[in-house]
This record gives C-alpha cells, sequence and structure tokens, in this order.
C-alpha cells in the first residue's frame, strides 16, 4: 500500500498527504491496520469536488506518530504481492 512505501521515511511527528479520487473511503479503511502498524494515524480527511468534474476527490492527512519498525518498509514489490 502506498502507506508502506511513505510512512517508513517520514520523520516523527511529521506528515504525508495521501491524494485519493473515487472509493478513497475503501481504501482508507483497508489500510488502516497498516497505517497502526507503520507508527501513522489518520489526522484529517477532506473530501472535494474539482470544477467541472463529478468524480470525488480526498486528501487523507496521515502524521506518523511512532518509530516505524526496522523491518518497513519491505523489498520492492513485496508490499503489492503482500499487503500488511
Amino acid at each position: 500500500s502506498l502507506s508502506e512505501y511513505c510512512i517508513p521515511f517520514v520523520k516523527q511527528d511529521g506528515c504525508f498527504i495521501s491524494y485519493k479520487s473515487g472509493k478513497a473511503s475503501d481504501e482508507m479503511n483497508s489500510a488502516k491496520n497498516a497505517i497502526k502498524l507503520l507508527g501513522g494515524r489518520i489526522e484529517n480527511v477532506l473530501k472535494f469536488n474539482l470544477p467541472d468534474s463529478t468524480v470525488d476527490r480526498t486528501l487523507i492527512t496521515i502524521k506518523k506518530i511512532v518509530a516505524t519498525p526496522k523491518k518497513y518498509p519491505r523489498t520492492a514489490g513485496k508490499p503489492s504481492r503482500e499487503p500488511l
């Protein structure tokens, strides 16, 4: 997941913002355990639409609250094949 590629590189007490479209709430629910395991917490969710578009957009702010375990991130491709 995107969280596994990003959270390990975020400084503790830092944040990253994930830009999603479509079914962001489904993705967010499936990623909650991974976010927690990697030391993060969902801080804010901002939903909006762009002008002249019917596609829902979402900005998800994830804050890193504790250090990520040393075994993350895993090698390239493994997060896609074996999600957390």
